[in-house]
C-alpha cells in the first residue's frame, strides 16, 4: 500500500527516511566487547615496530575486559533470576488462592471499639487474580492477607489456664512388675 504524499501537510507528517530512525538511539557511554577487540586490533596494527606494545599491558587490558564481560553476564543472570523468582511467586500465590475455592475460611472483618479483631467464617466462592489477589467469601471481597484460618480451627482462650502440666509431666501410678505378664503366658 502506497502512501499518497501530494499535500504539504501529509509530507510534513510522514517522512519515510525519518520513520525508521526515530526510535534509534546510540549509547556511546559503554564499551562493548566488540569495541574493545577492535581497539586492540587497531593498536596492534598501528603500533611502532621499534617500540612495540608491552605484552604485560596488553594482557592486563584483556584481563580487565574479560572481568568486565563476566560481571555483565552475572548482572544479566541475576536480573533474569529475579524475574524468574517474581514469576514463580505469582504462580504460587495464584495456586494458593485458587486452592481455597470451596473451602471454609475465617477472615478478618475489622476491629471493634475495644481494639479486638472481628472475624467471620464462610466459604470461598471466588478468586480475583487481577492486581492484588483477593478472595470472595460468601459473595464479599477480602484481601488474601485477611485470611486467618482455613477449615475448622478451634479457638483458644488465653485467659483460660486450666492445666499447666503436659502429659509428660504427669506421673504414671500403675504398678509395673517386670516380666510378670510375659512369663506367665510363656509357661502355659
Amino acid at each position: 500500500m502506497a502512501v499518497n504524499l501530494d499535500s504539504d501537510v501529509a509530507s510534513g507528517l510522514y517522512n519515510a527516511s525519518l520513520a525508521t530512525q526515530a526510535g534509534a538511539k546510540s549509547d556511546n557511554s559503554t564499551l562493548s566487547t566488540e569495541d574493545f577487540w577492535t581497539l586492540i586490533a587497531a593498536e596492534l596494527r598501528y603500533q611502532d615496530m621499534s617500540n612495540p606494545m608491552d605484552n604485560a599491558a596488553m594482557m592486563e587490558q584483556i584481563t580487565q575486559m574479560s572481568s568486565m564481560s563476566t560481571m555483565n553476564s552475572m548482572a544479566t543472570a541475576i536480573s533474569n533470576f529475579s524475574t524468574v523468582i517474581n514469576n514463580l511467586s505469582s504462580v504460587t500465590l495464584t495456586t494458593y488462592s485458587t486452592g481455597l475455592l470451596g473451602r471454609e475460611v475465617t477472615v478478618v472483618t475489622g476491629k471493634d471499639e475495644d481494639g479486638k479483631i472481628k472475624t467471620t467464617k464462610g466459604t470461598v466462592t471466588g478468586v480475583d487474580l487481577t492486581g492484588a489477589t483477593s478472595i470472595f467469601v460468601d459473595g464479599k471481597k477480602y484481601e488474601l492477607s485477611d485470611v486467618m484460618a482455613i477449615g475448622d480451627v478451634p479457638t483458644v482462650d488465653m485467659n483460660d489456664k486450666t492445666d499447666d502440666k503436659t502429659d509428660s509431666d504427669k506421673t504414671d501410678t500403675t504398678d509395673k512388675t517386670e516380666g510378670t505378664g510375659d512369663e506367665t503366658q510363656d509357661s502355659k
